[in-house]
Order: structure tokens, then sequence, then C-alpha cells
């Protein structure tokens, strides 16, 4: 009873042919799309995800390298700002007279 049920069903139990056929047809038709991510699933799924695990492996690296430099450049920031810091309370003291003030608005 139950696979006179299913037989009467329209469910995709292999989608995933249909979805490989459909992404084979535009590639054929426009060409690989570079960097394009694809969601294998299924039993019969491709295994491209070698490919896409070695990319994820090498964009990786390169965001802790440029990491890495963005953090220098934030602490070489951070000790110009101390410096300029330390040189205007320098400044500020060393003439009591003159005090900035804030132009006043008509």
């Amino acid at each position: 009873m139950a696979t006179n049920f299913l037989a009467h069903e329209k469910i995709w139990f292999d989608k995933f042919k249909y979805d490989d056929a459909e992404r084979r047809f535009y590639e054929q038709m426009n060409g690989p799309v570079a960097g394009a991510s694809r969601q294998s699933s299924g039993p019969g799924a491709s295994s491209g995800t070698s490919g896409d695990h070695g990319e994820l492996v090498v964009r990786i690296a390169s965001l802790e390298v440029e990491n890495q430099s963005l953090r220098g450049v934030v602490q070489e920031l951070q000790q110009a700002i101390s410096k300029l810091e330390a040189r205007l309370n320098v400044l500020e003291k060393s003439s009591p007279g003159h005090r900035a003030t804030a132009p006043q608005t008509q």
C-alpha cells in the first residue's frame, strides 16, 4: 500500500541529478563561473569539495596574513596617537597664558 502511494507522489528522490544536469547545461552555454560555490547533497553528489576546501585554506591563510599586517598598522597608529597626546600635553603646560578656545558662533 505504501509503495502505491509513493508511486503517485511527485517527490524528486534524485533531484541532485537534475541540479547537476542543469548546472552542466548552463556552464556549457555560458562557460564555468569562477568562484561559484556549489552545494552538493544527496547520495550521488559530485566530489568537488576537495577543491573548494583547498581554496578555503588558501583564502584563510591570506586573510590571516592581512589581519596580522592590519594589527601592526593599528598598533603603530596607537603609538603615534599616544606620542601626539604627550606632545600636546607638554605644549599645553609650557604656555599657560595661551589657551585654545572654541570660536564663538553668532
